[in-house]
């Protein structure tokens, strides 16, 4: 079996072994990870208030949600550079508090401008949650709950994000806070809060497992045929659930419109409520730790995380490809929702197979390359999706049509990039390329 199928030399997960503060730690860091998510997706579940507002068309609202990744992206390494150095906690710490101010000001733009600068801003922010507090989740739990805590991380903070930004905060614009401006003043108000509680609670590594710090990412990785079966996946995982997490509330919402004939108010709500539950909770919060927890099992029995990967990418390509070929009905759209926040948010099993191979100490500043890639790739994707589904819409003289090419930029996107995974995975396991000997 190929070396990046298995933990390698590198691989010190005795550091938080059996902890009972690990799960403190864990909790933290998915409070931290779930701001972050909120970051992201801020507009998502009251874009049509903010598209009426500021009158702003599905490519303006896809540009939107670009600009924050390409910030998102360049701030990984940095982001990660910086934790491998100085600690999860200080690093998580700050973002937070950054993000907050981020929705602070986007609450007060006044105009298109105004909204994109933010945007920009809270990218920036957003970016340290995820890089610094794998890292730390890596330093305090044991190789044997690496895929459970790695995807509790990912999947319950970004089932608590999302919920707040797809139900909360469209339920709060419409029924109390008078617009969906003050909603999120609460909710940035909230999210400053979480930055105190992990500057207090947080710490970066358990007492009795700190170990002199090693180099961080080096620019001999880069020819090193794993870390590229890494990005691939991880930017195949990345697309997808960003394909499907920044319009899915939209197309539920505009379903409920045509569908049920109700109000603005009322599909906005329907929607978010819908998502929230099949994607954001069920899906992500619940989903993916279960699936995380197998393929700790699994792993255990010989079957490599990049195997498990590879096979919920080509489900989740398969639910896509249901998206595409036709309008499905309120019921299969729950039960999309469900399977793709399953499928399309397992890249925490990358994270588990990165912290393995090379090692806890390394893995912030790896995963920030990685992370990078992959926003990089996402926020390509995203921003062409609106012009495609336009494109498309214009054809048919039908508004959900758009989606469609949403649907296939994501499906297309998510082959292309599981295919290279596969084919670099493929020539290691044949030996038709070898790791650099400084990385053995």
């Amino acid at each position: 079996m190929a070396a990046h199928h298995t933990p390698s030399r590198h691989d010190d997960g005795r550091d938080g072994d059996s902890t009972p503060y690990r799960w403190v730690i864990l909790g933290l860091g998915i409070l931290a990870y779930g701001t972050s998510l909120f970051a992201r997706q801020n507009y998502s579940g009251v874009q049509r208030f903010v598209a009426q507002d500021l009158h702003l068309d599905k490519a303006a609202l896809g540009l939107l949600g670009s600009v924050f990744f390409y910030t998102y992206a360049f701030a990984q390494m940095p982001w990660g550079l910086l934790a491998d150095k100085l600690g999860s906690r200080w690093v998580t710490s700050a973002g937070v508090l950054l993000t907050a101010l981020s929705m602070v000001g986007f609450a007060s733009a006044q105009g298109e401008t105004g909204v994109f600068v933010w945007r920009a801003v809270s990218g920036i922010a957003g970016a340290a949650a995820y890089v610094a507090m794998s890292g730390g989740v890596a330093h305090w739990f044991p190789q044997r709950e690496r895929g459970m805590s790695q995807s509790a991380l990912a999947g319950v903070g970004g089932g608590l994000g999302e919920s707040t930004a797809f139900f909360l905060l469209p339920f709060l614009a419409a029924n109390f806070t008078a617009g969906w401006r003050n909603s999120m003043l609460v909710v940035a108000a909230g999210i400053a809060v979480v930055g105190v509680l992990c500057a207090i609670g947080l710490r970066s590594t358990p007492p009795r497992g700190r170990v002199a710090r090693s180099p961080t990412f080096q620019a001999v990785l880069l020819r090193d045929p794993r870390l590229w079966v890494y990005t691939f996946l991880f930017c195949a995982f990345i697309v997808g659930l960003r394909g499907t997490q920044t319009w899915l509330v939209a197309y539920v919402s505009d379903v409920f419109a045509e569908r049920g004939g109700v109000s603005l108010n009322q599909a906005a709500v329907s929607g978010g409520l819908l998502v929230t539950l099949a994607y954001s909770i069920c899906g992500r919060g619940i989903g993916c730790p279960l699936a995380g927890k197998l393929s700790d099992v699994l792993a255990q029995h010989g079957i490599s995380r990049t195997t498990i990967s590879l096979l919920w990418l080509l489900v989740g390509m398969g639910l896509l490809l249901v998206l595409v070929v036709g309008r499905v009905g309120i019921v299969l759209v729950g039960a999309l929702g469900f399977l793709l926040g399953v499928s399309m948010n397992l890249f925490p099993l990358i994270t588990a197979a990165i912290t393995e191979t090379y090692g806890v100490q390394k893995t912030a500043s790896i995963l920030g390359f990685v992370n990078m890639m992959g926003q990089l790739s996402s926020a390509s994707m995203l921003a062409i999706s609106g012009y495609v589904g336009l494109a498309l819409s214009a054809q048919s003289g039908n508004s959900l049509d758009e989606y469609r090419g949403i649907w296939l930029s994501a499906l297309i996107s998510v082959a292309l990039l599981t295919t290279l995974g596969w084919v670099t995975r493929l020539a290691l396991d044949r030996r038709w390329v070898g790791v650099p000997m400084a990385q053995v």
